[in-house]
């Protein structure tokens, strides 16, 4: 359970203050104080500065045909970077995951034998005896 103080919007797991919206440690606070949680999202998720976002109008492009480029621009050639010089380093193999998936309780072990859930390889009760 997180550590939450409602009157600096703040929440010991972060995330209140990362994406500026209430996290379900200040949703469940505010549900014990019946209070609503608009008061406690950032401004630039009300509906007014949606709609204020749209309020210029976006022109569309012409035919890229019809685009009035000057000359030397058309005539420069831009050459891959050179080298290709490497990181120091061990190469990442798997990307980097998102705060949600990091802290989401719905991860499911499955057993390497044969995909049985709720276990692995190592404590399988059907795995095949070694001689």
């Amino acid at each position: 359970m997180g550590i939450v103080c409602l009157e600096n919007k703040k929440c010991s797991c972060g995330q209140f203050q990362l994406d500026e919206l209430p996290c379900p440690h200040v949703l469940a606070a505010l549900r014990q104080r019946d209070e609503s949680f608009e008061e406690y999202c950032s401004p630039y998720y009300t509906r007014a500065n949606l709609l204020r976002t749209y309020e210029i109008p976006v022109n569309l492009l012409l035919d890229e045909r019809k685009w009035n480029v000057p000359q030397h621009i058309t005539e420069e050639v831009v050459n891959p970077p050179k080298g290709g010089k490497r990181q120091p380093g061990r190469p990442q193999k798997e990307r980097y995951k998102t705060y949600d998936e990091i802290n989401s309780k719905n991860h499911k072990v499955s057993c390497g034998n044969y995909g049985g859930e709720g276990h692995n390889k190592r404590s399988c009760k059907n795995a095949p005896k070694k001689k």
